[in-house]
């Protein structure tokens, strides 16, 4: 049986070194009638603001189209909106204090373009994902080898055993 290899607490506390900045992760829905060519016009303006705080990106997914789990409504402008898609983005940064975060909530909410956001504290260890890594001494120094099958062994058939087998294989499927 495989065994996960996993690295012990006291050896990844060492590793790295503390920080001092707070980790914050945005994430947000975009509405599906902005055209995709303004996507990005939307993402600017939130980078903008994040940039304006002296942040350092740490890491970020341009926004893509996704079917949302259920029916979003919205009121704007006295009618309802109903939503089943939306272009999904997040971007994760790195922030000396937290005065910044109320300029970039505000942002968010006053942006029609964005339908929905959460902004969260984080933690760096959540920006790469953990690469599971399967170890097993059983197999130590071996080298893996195809396992070998019986060669078939040819020979000369008459009409008269196939004509034989073929009926055979005709009777049984009717």
């Amino acid at each position: 049986m495989a065994e996960m290899s996993q690295v012990s607490p006291e050896t990844s506390s060492q590793a790295a070194p503390k920080d001092s900045r707070l980790i914050y992760e945005v994430g947000f829905h975009v509405v599906p009638t902005v055209e995709e060519a303004k996507i990005g016009d939307v993402v600017e303006k939130i980078r903008k603001v994040i940039d304006a705080a002296k942040a350092s990106v740490i890491g970020e997914q341009f926004p893509v189209k996704t079917n949302l789990a259920y029916t979003v409504e919205r009121s704007t402008t006295g009618k309802r909106e109903k939503y089943n898609e939306a272009y999904f983005g997040w971007i994760k940064f790195a922030v000396e204090d937290r005065e910044s975060i109320p300029a970039l909530e505000t942002v968010l909410r006053t942006t029609h373009e964005i339908l929905r956001y959460l902004l969260v504290q984080s933690s760096i260890a959540e920006v790469t994902p953990r690469r599971a890594i399967f170890s097993s001494n059983r197999l130590e120094g071996e080298t893996l080898k195809k396992p070998a099958g019986a060669p078939e062994e040819g020979g000369v058939v008459s009409e008269a055993e196939l004509d034989k087998s073929i009926d055979a294989l005709v009777v049984e499927e009717k």
